[in-house]
């Protein structure tokens, strides 16, 4: 039975999960690597939440960039921080942990579970710790001010998995008192490949750059940005996708299906088989202005943590993806950056030279 929760991160998540999940009587501690993105909140003495997930002054027991007393004795440990972020909390983390203590990463990004199992591994945590992944973040939701929330969209029919996959029923029995929505997935490879904003953004962030530079942001970028061309571009990405899901055996939902069933579009539009009538019907999505640089997490992590590790599984699995390197390599040229050094690749991942065959031993038994 899980009552007593600590979030990790204070950002849109972080504080959207700690705020409804008070709200709802769990025993909520709120820590951040971040002081300053506590203090606000440490400040009032509680969260604001606005929207679906419920509204009114959510109070955590505790607000502390003390990871050490977040997580102490904590029945589930949520981190709901930014993919750059994984190993650092894996390596604080580490000493923290006890044998039996639920660890749910939420979400995973595209391999997340992976990198961080072998982090914590690699920083002496002991055994037995469960971790787990869910394939998207729980709820839409912004960090509206600076101690203010606003759940915009309560995800639905949300797959989640356990590394390795032998512990899903297990965590999911208990992580249903939290979310009701969570479905079980195979294990952490569908849910990585399941991971859909690194299908959307970067093809929205690439195909835009020049619009998001020149404006600073001033366009809706769902709306206005995604054009029946943008939408094709996804629409590709999201085939090699469902390409490298059937290598590992498994069988894939569309990213339209997927963003139909989580709730972010209307039934017509998922009958017509259009991203981009998808996005036009978003009425969750329509206000969203696009951001004001390139240097924006639908680049800096969507890029690295999304589309770097999707590309490592391709590989690993025998299946080409020439749109999707086209667009890390592009993003790299626009960013400066070499994603496929600096970002979640199969060595952090721990799978590099495996066979497809010994890393779906790996997820689906541990070994």
């Amino acid at each position: 039975m899980i009552r007593t929760i600590a979030v990790l991160g204070a950002g849109n998540a972080g504080v959207t999960a700690a705020a409804h999940l008070a709200l709802r009587g769990f025993r909520v501690r709120l820590g951040s690597r971040a002081p300053e993105r506590l203090e606000p909140i440490q400040e009032r003495g509680a969260i604001e939440l606005v929207g679906v997930a419920g509204e009114g002054e959510a109070r955590p027991e505790l607000v502390t960039a003390e990871l050490g007393a977040a997580v102490e004795g904590a029945d589930l440990i949520m981190l709901t921080v930014a993919g750059p972020g994984l190993d650092d909390y894996a390596r604080r983390l580490a000493p923290l942990l006890r044998p039996g203590q639920r660890v749910l990463l939420n979400p995973g990004q595209c391999g997340g579970a992976l990198q961080f199992r072998r982090a914590l591994e690699r920083w002496g945590a002991p055994d037995g710790v469960l971790l787990g992944e869910t394939s998207s973040l729980t709820y839409g939701c912004r960090r509206v001010g600076p101690a203010k929330a606003w759940a915009y969209v309560l995800v639905q029919h949300l797959p989640f998995a356990a590394l390795p996959a032998t512990r899903t029923d297990d965590m999911l029995q208990a992580l249903r008192t939290l979310y009701p929505s969570l479905e079980p997935a195979p294990h952490v490879l569908y849910t990585s490949l399941h991971y859909l904003n690194c299908v959307l953004h970067p093809p929205g962030m690439v195909c835009n750059a020049g619009w998001i530079e020149y404006s600073r942001g001033g366009f809706r970028y769902y709306f206005e940005g995604t054009t029946p061309a943008v939408a094709r571009a996804i629409e590709a990405v999201d085939r090699e996708r469902l390409e490298i899901v059937r290598a590992y055996g498994l069988t894939g939902r569309t990213f339209l299906d997927t963003f139909y069933r989580h709730g972010y579009t209307t039934r017509e539009a998922w009958e017509t088989g259009s991203i981009y009538r998808a996005f036009q019907d978003s009425e969750v999505n329509k206000p969203r202005m696009a951001p004001e640089t390139l240097h924006h997490r639908y680049m800096e992590e969507d890029v690295p943590y999304g589309l770097v590790p999707m590309a490592a599984l391709g590989r690993t699995g025998g299946v080409d993806t020439p749109v999707i390197d086209a667009l890390i390599t592009i993003a790299s040229v626009l960013m400066g950056t070499d994603y496929r050094r600096e970002g979640r690749n199969a060595e952090r991942m721990g799978f590099d030279g495996w066979t497809s065959a010994r890393l779906l031993r790996w997820v689906q038994e541990g070994a």
